[in-house]
């Protein structure tokens, strides 16, 4: 008899082994395809905004893409046809615990840099326009700027970045514990370099007519809906 209870024992730890398994294998496939279908919208971001044209496409080194294990990840530069000013955008799709420790402070940390300004909190209502817009949806992005005096004396890395669904974007004081709802996310960094980092800035000027583009790719997509509170 006691034999018998445990084959039965065994049997149906098995099969909620299996079940468990299978669950969670419907659950990973179900993620990937996610993930791939948030990369794949990236070929739908314009490359022309305004007076803002993309010129140059990069690939980030292979060493860096496995470490973040990201689905996708695209550098672009915008060039400013009236001005001639430029910005660099990188744009992820990935794990949200490797993307959010992955931040330009800790990247350029022992590259020769420094923190010339620590991050600060900037907004970016939906609507600037909007008389309301204080009480509008808003995104919100980390500006941090680098100086390196030793490769070049007196310029600065002011970049902008954030983490999000591409509806709305987050700058997080601990995002690996306050989006873990979020089995993956979109990270957004855009950066120009100036003498001046008080002056007027490119990268948030970019940033303002970007964000309304990249949300319209983004629209129809439901990110904090299915995963995330």
């Amino acid at each position: 008899m006691t034999l018998t209870r445990t084959i039965i024992c065994l049997v149906i730890i098995a099969v909620i082994t299996l079940a468990a398994n299978f669950v969670m294998s419907k659950y990973q496939a179900d993620l990937m395809s996610s993930a791939m279908e948030y990369a794949d919208l990236m070929d739908n971001i314009p490359a022309e905004i305004g007076v803002w044209k993309r010129t140059k496409t990069a690939d980030l080194p292979w060493y860096a893409l496995e470490q973040l294990k990201v689905s996708r990840a695209e550098n672009w530069t915008y060039v400013n046809e009236q001005t001639n000013e430029y910005v660099h955008v990188s744009f992820l799709v990935g794990p949200t615990g490797r993307l959010s420790v992955h931040t330009p402070e800790v990247c350029m940390n022992g590259q020769g840099y420094m923190i010339s300004q620590e991050r600060q909190r900037e907004v970016f209502p939906a609507n600037e326009d909007d008389e309301n817009a204080e009480n509008s949806v808003q995104d919100t992005f980390w500006r941090v700027t680098i100086a390196n005096k030793a490769a070049a004396p007196g310029n600065h890395i002011v970049s902008f970045y954030s983490l999000g669904t591409g509806k709305r974007w987050w700058a997080k004081d601990t995002p690996r514990y306050e989006l873990t709802n979020y089995p993956f996310v979109l990270k957004m960094q855009v950066e120009t370099v100036t003498t001046d980092p008080e002056a007027y800035n490119p990268a948030r000027s970019f940033l303002k007519v970007f964000l309304p583009e990249v949300t319209k790719v983004y629209a129809e997509t439901d990110l904090q809906g299915k995963y995330g509170k």
